[in-house]
């Protein structure tokens, strides 16, 4: 399988006070796959955010090398093919969204026609649109997040490289993000996100990352990292008697009953539920 991403020994060293080194990232190898969404978690200062700026070309590391796309992350050709979202508000604040659209594509090369019909249907796509020729500074931290995603995608970029792309979003517009994130990988774009929204994580990644002081601790997929060796039936339809009655036939099997309790949607499937049109199979 094609690679996205490969680090070997990548490790970010920065100068802390009285000349004392504080080690960012931790030599760490890397190799993560093309068509895969990614997550990185960790807690503050863990290293997520450095290692998203090195495979964006940003930070320079101190050792090791990695390769995006099969080029340095420095490489120029790669200025369409990767895009980086960072964490925190938008430049050029006093531009409307169209506006700073515009910008980013003509930073990115892209001829005026193309960069604004991508700008029209990422307006639409992540519910920007009515916002009109309001100042960025104007929006919500979620409105800002959107158009920071939008701008991210205007160049249809191979790989993703996002910094809590979900962060000050409400359950409607998270929901939004991780479907355009789940289109870009069935279309075969990587992405890599670092993220605190665990809820968030577990339904859209298909593998982890654990980042603790700038170590990588563990990876691998959800199944992997959580099983617990247990397996579960779900039914429906049975009453008290035909519970107990299925109760006694596992253990007679051999087995243990754990928990017998109703079976709930979380919060996050609720406010789905709303937002999704009529139709929908999430309704």
């Amino acid at each position: 399988m094609a690679t996205a991403i490969s680090a070997r020994q990548l490790a970010v060293t920065f100068a802390g006070r009285r000349g004392t080194a504080v080690a960012a990232l931790q030599p760490l190898d890397l190799e993560i796959a093309r068509g895969r969404i990614v997550g990185v978690l960790g807690p503050n200062g863990s290293g997520k955010t450095t290692l998203l700026r090195v495979l964006a070309g940003l930070q320079a590391p101190t050792g090791g090398v990695a390769l995006v796309l099969d080029r340095p992350p420095t490489d120029r050709a790669l200025r369409t093919r990767v895009a980086f979202q960072p964490e925190g508000p938008l430049p050029l604040d006093v531009l409307s969204a169209p506006e700073y659209l515009a910008w980013v594509g003509a930073e990115l090369g892209l001829p005026n026609a193309t960069s604004d019909a991508r700008a029209g249907l990422w307006l639409d796509r992540l519910d920007l649109r009515s916002a009109g020729r309001r100042w960025i500074r104007t929006f919500s931290t979620g409105m800002q997040r959107r158009l920071a995603l939008a701008a991210a995608l205007l160049g249809e970029p191979e790989l993703l490289l996002l910094d809590e792309p979900t962060n000050g979003l409400d359950p409607f517009g998270s929901e939004i993000v991780m479907q355009v994130l789940r289109e870009r990988a069935a279309a075969g774009a990587t992405v890599l996100m670092a993220s605190h929204q665990l809820l968030e994580v577990e339904e859209i990644c298909d593998e982890v990352l654990l980042l603790q002081d700038g170590v990588l601790r563990a990876r691998g997929t959800l199944a992997e990292l959580l099983g617990t060796g247990a397996q579960s039936l779900v039914v429906q339809g049975l009453d008290a008697d035909g519970l107990r009655r299925l109760g006694d036939a596992a253990r007679g099997l051999g087995g243990e009953v754990l928990a017998v309790e109703p079976r709930r949607r979380h919060l996050f499937a609720l406010f789905r539920r709303f937002a999704a049109p009529p139709g929908d199979s999430r309704r």
